[in-house]
């Protein structure tokens, strides 16, 4: 089953209103079928309690995430807590209001049904919503599964690519030797590890699929933020098979969650959860943080020494309090809660399922970078101040250590026997001819990224250089024991596999995985495409 689409959430609680209705009708007509029922009150209150259960459930699910607490923040000046007790308020009254209009329609129904139709009429009517009811709740929202296709044997080693974007080695490697990583640390001290080296331009989009189809950006088709037209890259423009379509459609089984472009997903034998379903759970994180006891705001706060105001878009955008607010709230919270949710979606999903093959993918260290970056590495720069480097110092490091946190409850998920690759897109240095118009972008694309390679299939070699972007895709599928396609223009890695998983599974090659994997792809847009560029033009991605 391919689960992903941004929309689930809304038909769900569409369903589950469509099914409160038959399933209120279906009640009310037994009832009427009855000599001894007679009363419209009992119909009324039947109709709305059910009604204004279900209405409440619909609009938590659909207003709450497609109305991020961050929209209504920077729209006025509510805190994260007002918002979310506005936002209560909001559905209790209007799913009771609903529950009422509808409970009233329904007494109506069934006076006009009972003049018009004999009991026996009325029971056939019932029955047949009855039935109507239990083929769309089998049916179920949001779904759609793959055509059968027979189970491969077991692969030769089941493969996880995990994607740090923007994890750097300047960063990366003091923390490791200090003790701040002990994740890190142990899949280095296990593994290989070493330099991953990009191609400019480092753009996210190009970069990350490349790393998932071994192709160069002018065969897969994903060259930018955006395409020539200005619309958002999004899937429908790949133009060649990923390593999950490829396991996907040898019989293994896979688990994507959300790996950069990924929206609207692909059909495969497993879940695949696209990147920007965080975009729905934001508010409804918010919200459960705000009744746990530590607000988001109060969870940001912990990354440095700073006091983070909700309400400073009430500030001019040439102050200083603006400014220092604006990169707490939009890179870190952005980050945060971006792979908080898609974090807590893959340790969920893979226990359950113990895919073949798992790709997850984290955003928030190239976030709090960008911005970040003079404050953690001051003497890159000039004139940097020092209250601020204290404020604001700790916050890449401390974001480091929750990627470590994530990265080992992605480990207990994923159990022993997953060999694992990590790596990033790219890394970062000092921007020194950085925009005047957007003087808070610091940190810059650097073309030495990251990789780790640890696990059974993968030996303990230290140090390996070499490896490039387009390396990544061959050498998994090689681990798997699949064929590698001709068509992919890196090479397997096999100096940092393990010399008697080599043995046992040497590597074999096929001319092309070809349109029978991807098929033909028609371009869709999104109605979110404008506020991924206002995101885009907010990280100085696109103008």
């Amino acid at each position: 089953m391919t689960v992903g689409s941004l929309l689930a959430l809304q038909l769900v609680g569409v369903v589950f209103v469509a099914l409160a209705l038959v399933g209120a009708a279906v009640i009310g007509l037994a009832r009427l079928a009855r000599r001894d029922f007679h009363p419209d009150d009992d119909l009324r209150r039947v109709v709305h309690t059910l009604t204004t259960l279900l209405a409440w459930f619909l609009l938590t699910v659909t207003f709450l995430p497609l109305k991020g607490s961050e929209a209504f923040v920077k729209a006025g000046r509510l805190t994260t807590i007002q918002l979310n007790m506005i936002g209560l308020a909001t559905v209790l009254v209007s799913g009771f209001v609903l529950g009422w209009v509808i409970a009233w329609l329904a007494v109506g129904v069934r006076r006009f049904l009972s003049h018009r139709l004999t009991p026996p009429g009325i029971r056939t009517l019932a029955g047949g919503l009855g039935v109507a009811c239990l083929a769309l709740a089998l049916i179920g929202p949001g779904a759609r599964t793959s055509a059968p296709t027979a189970r491969a044997a077991p692969p030769a080693a089941r493969v996880a690519i995990i994607g740090v974007d923007g994890c750097d080695w300047d960063m990366l490697g003091p923390l490791v030797e200090s003790g701040r990583l002990p994740t890190f640390e142990r899949l280095m001290d296990e593994g290989t590890y070493g330099p991953l080296l990009s191609f400019s331009p480092l753009v996210s989009p190009r970069i990350w699929t490349t790393i998932a189809t071994g192709r160069d950006p002018s065969e897969h088709g994903i060259e930018d933020f955006v395409n020539d037209d200005g619309v958002p890259v999004n899937a429908s423009m790949r133009r060649v098979p990923t390593v999950w379509e490829i396991v996907s459609s040898s019989g293994g089984t896979v688990n994507v969650i959300g790996w950069y472009v990924t929206w609207p997903v692909d059909d495969v034998r497993g879940v695949m959860v696209s990147d920007r379903m965080h975009t729905l759970v934001r508010g409804p994180l918010q919200a459960l943080h705000s009744l746990s006891g530590r607000p988001t705001d109060d969870r940001l706060e912990e990354f440095g020494r700073f006091t983070f105001d909700p309400a400073y878009e009430r500030y001019e955008k040439s102050d200083a309090a603006y400014q220092r607010n604006r990169i707490v709230d939009e890179p870190l919270r952005w980050g945060y809660l971006r792979d908080t949710i898609y974090g807590k979606a893959a340790e969920t999903a893979i226990p359950q399922y113990r895919p073949d093959f798992v790709a997850v993918y984290y955003r928030g260290v190239d976030f709090v970078q960008h911005f970040f970056w003079q404050y953690s590495m001051p003497d890159a720069f000039e004139n940097v101040d020092a209250q601020a480097v204290r404020t604001y110092g700790d916050v890449i490091p401390n974001y480091y250590e929750y990627q470590d946190a994530l990265l080992a409850r992605l480990l207990d998920a994923l159990g022993p026997d997953m060999s694992v690759i990590i790596v990033s897109d790219h890394g970062f240095t000092a921007r020194l001819d950085g925009d005047p118009s957007k003087p808070q972008l610091t940190g810059m694309h650097d073309a030495r990224g990251v990789y780790i390679a640890s696990g059974p299939a993968f030996r303990r070699g230290g140090l390996v250089e070499g490896p490039t972007i387009l390396d990544i895709a061959p050498t998994a599928l090689a681990v798997m024991g699949l064929p590698v396609s001709g068509e992919m223009d890196g090479r397997v890695l096999d100096e940092i596999i393990h010399p008697e998983h080599l043995r046992a599974n040497p590597v074999t090659t096929v001319p092309t995985y070809g349109a029978d994997v991807r098929g033909e792809q028609q371009e869709v847009e999104s109605t979110m495409d404008e506020s991924i560029r206002d995101q885009l033009r907010s990280l100085g991605y696109i103008e």
